[in-house]
């Protein structure tokens, strides 16, 4: 009979239903975790005392965290921004706790080429520590280098290294967005680590 719903019919209705509000409010959890990541500049302490990560913070939340962790050499991911208010505070911050603060620009959405690859590697084998790394939201390129940095300088676990580009620290690959490059940059940096 047209217009009526057999029992398959109500059933797969059901579970589509459901799946879509689980979809919603996976979408809305972590919307607000990535909110507040946001709110609280995403900084975080991968090794104690040698390395930490963040986003791009304001005048106050960098100086406090230089002052906080001590921290000896910036890692700026997000490249030299002369006249820029950002990056002047942090020239300044930098210079007055004696930090020595480093330009390295490079892209989320791209996966970075052995020229940068192995940039990276020299300035984190040179920096003296504890460093601070930081990229505009501190969960893509931050994750990257600061997994680099676990797997290449701490020389800890692959497994525990490819933990900093996670969800944990904003890092969202999926559903087209573009800064899955970074995820395409560990594996390439993985496959050669192995062999």
């Amino acid at each position: 009979m047209p217009g009526r719903m057999t029992g398959l019919g109500r059933c797969c209705r059901r579970a589509a239903v459901t799946l879509g509000a689980a979809v919603l409010l996976a979408g809305a959890g972590a919307a607000g975790w990535a909110g507040y990541l946001h709110a609280t500049g995403n900084v975080h302490t991968v090794i104690a005392g040698q390395l930490y990560r963040s986003a791009q913070l304001g005048k106050a939340g960098f100086a406090d965290v230089m002052a906080r962790f001590h921290i000896r050499t910036v890692i700026n991911l997000r490249g030299a921004n002369p006249g820029e208010p950002w990056y002047e505070d942090e020239l300044a911050a930098s210079a007055a706790m004696g930090a020595r603060h480093i330009d390295l620009r490079m892209s989320a959405t791209e996966v970075p080429g052995a020229a940068k690859l192995g940039e990276i590697r020299a300035v984190l084998g040179q920096a003296t520590t504890p460093i601070l790394i930081h990229c505009q939201a501190g969960a893509d390129r931050a994750g990257l280098v600061a997994a680099l940095y676990e797997l290449w300088i701490a020389h800890r676990p692959p497994a525990v290294a490819g933990e900093q580009l996670s969800l944990a620290y904003g890092h969202f690959p999926w559903f087209g967005n573009r800064t899955i490059a970074m995820d395409g940059a560990w594996r390439q940096v993985l496959e050669e680590y192995r062999q």
